[in-house]
């Protein structure tokens, strides 16, 4: 009786312990992908302040990453003519690739501090418009020659600027 009672306990044991393990592996990877989906936000509104700096102030606050706004405009996003699609604009040395410096406060991880920098790339759209393509990736990030991804999460995220969306005046009309 004891023996079987042993046995039982074994494997109680066991299977507590393998719960534990997928639950540790599970929460690791949700922390993994939260670090690559913050960092493409952050690449996000980075692109997004220097193509308002541009359209604004001729880019006197980014000069450097103004610069590297692209001129060509696009008929769509899904142009095959578009930056953000040809995997060798996501490569370090890329003529039109915006690193946004990362930004940790002091209750990040030292780990996840090691992130490959938050990547984006701004393209004319047609009436005044702007494309904004970011990608942001875990600190277990590895690419190929073309910055294309081999291991670690991946984040990518778009948006498009438009100056012309009205707003809301003072009055509570629209602008």
């Amino acid at each position: 009786m004891a023996l079987i009672l042993l046995i039982v306990l074994t494997f109680a044991s066991l299977s507590s312990a393998k719960r534990v393990t997928t639950h540790d592996v599970i929460a690791q990877n949700l922390r993994i992908n939260e670090v690559a989906q913050q960092s493409a936000e952050a690449a996000l509104r980075h692109c997004e302040a220097v193509v308002i700096d541009l359209v604004d102030n001729a880019g006197t606050t980014y000069p450097a990453d103004a610069a590297r706004v692209g001129n060509t405009a696009i008929a769509t996003p899904q142009d095959p003519a578009a930056l953000w699609l040809q995997p060798a604009n996501w490569a370090a040395a890329s003529a039109n690739l915006i690193q946004a410096p990362p930004v940790y406060s002091a209750n990040v991880r030292a780990d996840s501090q090691g992130a490959p920098p938050p990547q984006c790339i701004a393209e004319r759209l047609p009436d005044n418009r702007y494309l904004v393509t970011a990608r942001g990736h875990s600190a277990d990030a590895t690419f190929d020659a073309n910055g294309r991804l081999i291991t670690g999460a991946e984040v990518w995220l778009q948006s498009i600027l438009s100056p012309q969306i009205p707003v809301q005046s003072p009055g509570g009309g629209l602008a």
